[in-house]
């Protein structure tokens, strides 16, 4: 979960917005009276739909929307004419749905290939969901790295090296994502560039820091993972998700190879592959930078860098994100392999969280322009985030039962993993609620509710002698029961968070 998100994702420079507009009622004419009438837009066609026929002759061979955004900036549209004219947020959203409108190119229409409009949207949601995949797939090569670096420091190696991929990547494209919406593409390759070159530079760092524990091989081990992270943000950023996956092929195959032998040359191959993968994503992430460098782009009429304590938010969540999942994972990664495997379907659906909060900005606007009292909005929104969190946490309460049935299969399930697995799955949900947040920027909020739970599930379980991150060797049924107890107080928490913001209608302006 460490990969950057689509532009259409969960980041809130990119939520589309309505134009509905308020009025006070009559009886008062206070703008908070709560019975006020919201009135829908006064035009009898989406001025959208104009703007695209305007536009579609000089951009008839438009192939991204970036294309559309840089025609839009050049013909004089600004991020407060796309608010005021249009309802959308910046230019770069606007030249998203122009984008989408437009429909096919002329290549598209008369060559082999006719992809339609609808074609396009299912590939991107098809895109998304594969993120989960996508952010699994380097787990496949743990068997033979194990047999490689060993036990010694392996687990404190790993959770440094991601906690610090983490919260790198996420600061990084956030950033990117910023300069994106203010039509700054080259600016945006830029950052993410530098970002992606010092990856192996604190991987470097990390893996110096773990030289006593682990020697050489775990000092390697951390390189590769902080550099897969930063190269698999730049892949997903640009939406080379088919380039990360095919680097990894080698990686999963030489595992695969090694599994079913076990032998020492098997075991180099293996090894051997997973770098190989992840040089080559690195290199491809670097080479997709390359088309946004060499564009141009207008002179800047607002400040590109994100605000420093915007930023610290965003690296807030990202270390209390990573403290959250690794503090309970951690104390069985090398004992007990069914809970150590119970992250996996969470993993395995984040894709799915992703696409479905995407969903949730466009049917939060399209409710508003429907909706004719504000009562009847903020209901409507939170039947919607209820049907969407049931959906996060329908999909891996599957993929679940399915690693349940196979691990009872093998003849390793225990009760402590059925337990930690339901805490996963809650934790979808969580994820989902927690993305809504991000996206109205409540950073605060999020650290101190992640905080407080991960407080509460150490701080319990040492009461109780089942604290195994504090060195207690109490019952794990316990230990997990509390983990899943604590991962449900945050989706009361994140919700409480919602209840102030996310009814309001601005926020979808």
């Amino acid at each position: 979960m460490t990969g950057a998100k689509d532009p259409d994702v969960t980041d809130p420079l990119f939520r589309p917005a309505a134009t509905m507009t308020t009025e006070p009622g009559p009886s008062d004419g206070r703008a908070d009276n709560p019975e006020r009438t919201i009135l829908l837009p006064r035009i009898s066609t989406d001025p959208v739909d104009d703007l695209v026929e305007r536009v579609r002759p000089q951009l008839t061979r438009a192939v991204d929307a970036l294309q559309v955004a840089a025609a839009l900036e050049a013909d004089g549209h600004t991020d407060r004419a796309a608010q005021v004219e249009y309802g959308y947020r910046d230019v770069f959203v606007l030249a998203l749905e122009v984008f989408r409108r437009l429909g096919p190119t002329p290549e598209m229409v008369d060559g082999p290939r006719t992809t339609s409009a609808t074609d396009r949207d299912r590939w991107a949601d098809l895109r998304t969901i594969s993120h989960g995949l996508l952010y699994v797939l380097p787990s496949a090569a743990f068997p033979a790295v194990l047999s490689v670096v060993g036990r010694p420091g392996l687990v404190v190696g790993l959770i440094l090296a991601g906690t610090v991929g983490w919260i790198w990547s996420g600061m990084v494209a956030y950033a990117a994502f910023r300069l994106l919406g203010l039509g700054r593409a080259r600016s945006a390759s830029r950052v993410l560039r530098i970002a992606a070159l010092t990856a192996p530079l604190l991987g470097l760092a990390a893996g110096a820091v773990m030289l006593p524990y682990g020697g050489l091989p775990l000092a390697a081990m951390m390189l590769c993972q902080l550099t897969y992270q930063l190269a698999s943000t730049l892949l997903i950023f640009y939406r080379r998700e088919g380039w990360l996956a095919g680097a990894m092929v080698p990686a999963v195959l030489g595992s695969a190879v090694f599994l079913s032998t076990g032998g020492a040359t098997e075991r180099r191959w293996a090894v051997g592959a997973a770098a190989l993968g992840v040089l080559v994503a690195f290199a491809a992430g670097l080479w997709a930078t390359r088309s946004a460098a060499r564009s141009t782009e207008p002179a800047p009429r607002d400040p590109l860098w994100p605000p420093v304590s915007t930023l610290l938010g965003v690296a807030g969540y990202g270390f209390c994100s990573a403290a959250l999942l690794f503090h309970a994972q951690a104390p069985y990664l090398l004992g007990q392999w069914d809970v150590a495997a119970s992250a996996v379907p969470l993993i395995l659906s984040m894709g799915f969280v992703e696409w479905r909060t995407s969903r949730f900005w466009a049917a939060g606007v399209a409710l508003s322009r429907r909706a004719r009292l504000p009562r009847s909005f903020v209901v409507g929104i939170w039947r919607a985030i209820g049907r969407e969190v049931a959906a996060c946490l329908a999909v891996p309460a599957g993929l679940g039962v399915l690693l349940l049935a196979g691990l009872t299969q093998l003849g390793v399930l225990s009760t402590a993993g059925v337990v930690m697995t339901a805490a996963h799955v809650a934790l979808a949900g969580a994820y989902y609620l927690a993305f809504l947040l991000a996206g109205q920027g409540r950073y605060g909020w999020l650290c101190l509710s992640m905080t407080v739970v991960v407080t509460l599930h150490v701080g319990l379980g040492a009461l109780l002698g089942v604290a195994p991150l504090l060195g207690q060797g109490g019952s794990p049924v316990t230990d997990t029961s509390l983990y899943l107890g604590s991962v449900l107080l945050l989706q009361a928490l994140f919700a409480l968070g919602l209840l102030p913001v996310i009814g309001q209608v601005r926020h979808y302006r």
